[in-house]
């Protein structure tokens, strides 16, 4: 027998909520500014500072120059929604996994976690858990694909609150494509792909009023996916510059990563000890 049931209409509308644009007229202040500039590229270089020396500190005493503000998330009648844009205006740049099981859709709270097993980490946001999480919990598997800015425009569609028996994969024009060891697919689209499977999950109970508000997933990869000119002979480093990622900023900033340096990290303690002894409190001629 047929379903009386009307179908959803569409997803809840948490955008409404959070107020993430600050803009009234969002279309008429992108008008005015310039071109997305499709000639960038990665260009490398120097450190801030290449003469760097143990003990130097900052590069500049600009840090004095400023007031310290204190902000307790816990102040009566705070809104949530405050420390949510201030926790994702201020830990940036962060990467943007494009998830995929049934549905597809964007998240920010993403990350690559352990390397054995290789883990990554998504948290979805809500008291209500949402079509990506629900879908995740029920099929135990996904896919991630990493958003280029090539087509950033496609993969923020696919945010929309589309009712949970629509894929958003059609809304967006990008192609999935079929994965080999899981069922959901990836974006053809994205550079670096990964299939992965449930390792674990903890749910994320708010102190004050005692329920869940966010589930954070952790998923093992079991087949990566990457175009074959931005990875390193023996498969293990992917060009940034090929590679073209955009990471998500506060409100609603997007960016992208055409510049940077390389940073070496310190020599063995035991091999620098005998300069730096003064700055940790060691005696001259200590022995280790």
């Amino acid at each position: 027998m047929a379903s009386s049931m009307p179908l959803q209409v569409e997803a809840p509308d948490k955008e409404a909520l959070v107020h993430r644009n600050p803009h009234r007229d969002f279309t008429a202040v992108e008008a005015s500014r310039p071109d997305f500039d499709t000639t960038s590229s990665w260009r490398p270089t120097k450190t801030p500072n290449p003469a760097w020396k143990f003990g130097d500190g900052a590069n500049n005493d600009d840090w004095k120059s400023h007031d310290v503000l204190e902000i307790d998330p816990d102040e009566p009648g705070r809104p949530t929604n405050l420390n949510y844009k201030l926790m994702i205006s201020s830990v940036v740049p962060r990467p943007v996994a494009l998830l995929s099981v049934q549905n597809v859709a964007p998240f920010s709270y993403f990350q690559a976690v352990c390397a054995d097993p290789p883990l990554y980490s998504v948290c979805f946001v809500g008291e209500q858990p949402n079509d990506s999480l629900r879908n995740v919990l029920d099929a135990k598997e996904a896919c991630i694909s990493i958003i280029s800015d090539s087509f950033v425009e496609a993969a923020n569609a696919t945010s929309i609150n589309t009712p949970s028996h629509l894929s958003e994969w059609p809304i967006s024009g990008l192609h999935p494509r079929a994965a080999k060891l899981v069922k959901p697919c990836y974006a053809a689209e994205s550079a670096f792909s990964i299939e992965l499977k449930y390792h674990s999950h903890q749910d994320i109970i708010s102190p004050k009023s005692g329920n869940r508000t966010a589930t954070m997933v952790l998923l093992q990869a079991v087949l990566f996916h990457t175009w074959q000119d931005i990875v390193s002979a023996d498969k293990a480093t992917v060009d940034v510059a090929k590679l073209r990622p955009i990471f998500r900023a506060g409100g609603i900033t997007y960016g992208t990563c055409f510049q940077g340096f390389e940073l070496a990290r310190p020599e063995a303690y035991r091999k620098v000890r005998d300069g730096v002894q003064h700055l940790m409190g060691e005696p001259e001629g200590g022995r280790l």
